[in-house]
């Protein structure tokens, strides 16, 4: 799955639901001409609300001018196969902010 990211909003991109499990690998690369971005990646039941169980595995990561990285490891394994169970989001810090995101099982 890959996904081109914009903006400073909380963006699914795995939702509750999906039925995508055993993510493997999470490739993240920072596409904006000139700046760098922080990055929150995160596990939760819905988009950051008051009622959301949140689990980050990323916080404030920061991504130089072109910069990427890649995640591999057992947690990003998680069952989104019910509505009302686990989602993976993403946020960027700007309203110019832009990534790259590929996921693969």
């Amino acid at each position: 799955m890959y996904f081109n990211i914009s903006g400073a909003t909380d963006v699914a991109l795995l939702s509750p639901g999906d039925n995508f499990s055993d993510v493997k690998t999470i490739h993240i690369a920072n596409t904006h001409s000139s700046d760098e971005v922080l990055v929150d990646l995160y596990i939760s039941t819905i988009s950051r609300s008051s009622a959301a169980s949140t689990y980050y595995l990323m916080k404030y990561h920061k991504l130089e001018k072109g910069g990427y990285i890649n995640l591999e490891s057992d947690i990003l394994s998680f069952r989104n196969t019910s509505s009302t169970g686990l989602g993976l989001f993403i946020s960027l810090n700007n309203a110019d902010s832009t990534v790259d995101v590929s996921i693969k099982q």
